[in-house]
């Protein structure tokens, strides 16, 4: 009798609306637009602002609506169609629904949820008195926790909610108090403070206030004192459900999850819909790459995968949980694509040492030539700073050459090779394929064996490119594949001379690396990026100083040790970038290695036997937070 009776006067109370309803100086200030004939039609995001909530969040508004009964005037609809509503549930059992049925926006997709059921376990009794009233009304809230059959009416629109695609509504038939335990929830779940939520689930009065005086004035003055508790909301009301979860489940939490069994999943993706972050955890203190990727990840919370059921989200949502990005900020930007350029436009120098010791042609008379080979090996690591996560480098290659002296004054020689790179850094690896041809020429204008020289050196080859990030937080690991090409060159002067039992040889130059790698889509994550192309042309002065000792007898062997330095001073800018979009969204990594000045050094003997020489060399190098180590193995014949 008594659920029939206050569904009676709620259709009562909505029928006077549209022409008892009111403008308030309190409407006016909502953003929600006011319907008179729908008065308490209002966002679930806030009343005259946005909600604040936990984390530093802001509730977003149009993505849930909260309304009594759908019974707009022609204007009235022409507003609702504006807010853009895909999909209304209508939380009324078939009685409610055929007295007074829903008029729908344009485009909206119906459901109706009956909470209650058909008998909604509601208390029964007489209503004699205001308390009376009070008390059903207590009753009515507290089986929104307790009872079974209500609870699995809720999980089925908690669940709808969240899988829903565009701004969806939900209404009883005044919007007070099915519709207020929803709002109530939601915003719990989107961290919105107990006493704004307590405020929130009030303003009903205030926006109802014009229809529910309307129908009290209908009714002689003891029932109206009876019955005026029913047809609005008191904080006891939805403290009783409250109090009844605590009684119940202990917590919100586990009302979520146990009263109505709801995924941690689809918890956080009702969050994801509702709230955004304006800061995430430990952003404020980055800077250098972790900066643009824990700003990256603040962005996405604007795109398609934010609110859904998607590794970001729950990412995401578990990263404000517990309050840390989980190291993902250093990863999703992708500075591994940075750190490989930086890596490819020093090849070059590693191609021209490792040539050093046959390029020269000084140990050759007029018309000889010398077939050579060097297999050539090298580690590179740069510390981590705070622009960048640390980065490391390991190379591998083997180079086969002719060097021929064509006059006393002039030699030249011309090779090709093939060098294999490996890149990491910021949870990223980078394979790189390099087949090149290599050549140069010096002119001496004393001749070889001393004096003033002048030389040039020139690379260039194909490039293949292929990468693979994991990027943590269980978002999986975006794979790309390119392809390019490599090329460089050193001009230099230098001076050769003998000094007792050594020569010496010093020289100066300006070394020019050119980097052009294709862009191209990374695979395997939500979050693979759009990898910009790379064209980078990397400039130095150059000195070195290289020093050969006088042979030493072994047997029938010849020794001859030698010792290079290396100095290598960048031009220009001296930081290297990558760029790549994500879902419109772009951002920039910088690479690890960032020193205008590298200092490199080693040794090396060669065993000659007659026209065969056979040798070594390690070296080392650094330079600002960078450190590494070189060797190769040598093999010649003379022609």
């Amino acid at each position: 009798m008594f659920p029939r009776l206050l569904c009676s006067l709620s259709v009562l109370s909505l029928s006077i609306a549209p022409v008892q309803a009111a403008e308030t100086n309190l409407l006016d200030l909502l953003n929600t637009p006011h319907l008179r004939s729908i008065d308490n039609l209002r966002d679930v995001a806030g009343t005259t602002t946005a909600y604040s909530t936990a984390n530093d969040g802001t509730m977003r508004g149009g993505v849930f609506y909260r309304s009594n009964a759908l019974t707009p005037s022609a204007a009235d609809l022409a507003t609702l169609n504006g807010l853009g509503i895909k999909s209304v549930y209508d939380l009324r059992n078939p009685s409610e629904i055929a007295g007074t049925p829903d008029t729908l926006p344009n485009g909206a997709r119906y459901s109706n949820i009956d909470i209650l059921g058909p008998s909604g376990s509601l208390p029964t009794g007489s209503l004699n008195s205001a308390a009376d009233a009070i008390a059903m009304m207590k009753g009515i809230n507290r089986s929104f926790v307790s009872d079974s059959g209500v609870r699995g009416q809720f999980t089925t629109l908690f669940n709808e909610l969240a899988g829903v695609d565009g701004a969806a509504l939900f209404h009883c038939t005044a919007g007070k108090d099915r519709t207020g335990w929803t709002a109530a929830v939601l915003l719990s779940i989107a961290g919105v403070d107990s006493a704004t939520i307590m405020s929130d689930y009030l303003a009903t009065n205030q926006y109802t206030a014009a229809r529910v005086a309307a129908t009290l004035a209908h009714m002689p003055p003891e029932m109206a004192a009876i019955y005026a508790p029913l047809l609005g909301v008191e904080a006891s009301y939805l403290q009783a459900s409250l109090d009844q979860v605590t009684a119940q489940f202990g917590s919100m939490d586990n009302y979520l999850k146990q009263g109505l069994g709801l995924s941690q999943e689809t918890i956080y993706v009702l969050r994801g819909k509702m709230v955004f972050y304006n800061s995430l955890p430990g952003q404020a203190g980055l800077v250098g790459n972790a900066a643009a990727g824990a700003g990256l990840l603040q962005q996405l919370q604007n795109s398609k995968l934010s609110g859904t059921y998607s590794a970001y989200n729950y990412y995401l949502q578990s990263a404000i949980d517990g309050g840390s990005l989980g190291g993902v900020e250093s990863t999703v930007g992708g500075q591994v694509h940075a750190d490989a350029a930086s890596y490819l436009l020093r090849q070059g120098a590693m191609v021209e040492q490792a040539a050093a010791p046959f390029a020269s042609g000084t140990d050759l008379k007029i018309g000889q030539y010398r077939l050579w080979s060097t297999a050539l090996a090298g580690y590179l690591g740069t510390d981590g700073s705070s622009q960048a996560a640390s980065s490391n480098e390991h190379s591998q290659g083997l180079m086969i050459g002719l060097t021929q002296r064509f006059s006393e004054q002039l030699s030249g020689h011309a090779g090709f090779g093939y060098s294999r790179g490996n890149v990491g850094g910021a949870g990223g690896e980078v394979d790189t394929d390099w087949t090149f041809f290599t050549g140069g020429a010096r002119y001496a204008f004393d001749g070889l064996e001393r004096g003033l020289f002048v030389e040039g050196k020139a690379n260039a080859g194909w490039l293949d490119y292929d990468s693979k990030r994991d990027l943590g937080g269980g978002l999986g690991t975006a794979k790309g594949d390119s392809h390019g090409t490599l090329s460089g060159a050193t001009v230099a002067v230098g001076y050769r001379v003998p000094v007792s039992n050594m020569i010496l040889e010093p020289s100066l130059g300006v070394r020019v690396s050119h980097l052009d790698v294709s862009g191209f889509q990374e695979k395997g994550s939500e979050l693979a990026l759009d990898v910009d192309s790379t064209q980078e042309t990397r400039r130095s002065a150059v000195a070195n100083l290289n020093v050969a000792f006088a042979p030493v007898g072994m047997g029938a062997w010849q020794l001859v040790p030698g010792v290079q330095v290396g100095y290598e001073h960048v031009l220009g800018d001296n930081d290297i970038y990558s760029e790549g979009q994500l879902l419109g969204l772009d951002v920039e990594q910088r690479a690890a290695f960032d020193n205008r000045d590298q200092f490199t050094g080693g040794v090396n003997v060669m065993a000659n036997l007659g026209p065969l020489s056979l040798g070594a060399e390690v070296g080392a190098s650094g330079g600002g937070d960078s450190h590494g180590f070189s060797g190769g193995l040598k093999a010649s014949y003379l022609f």
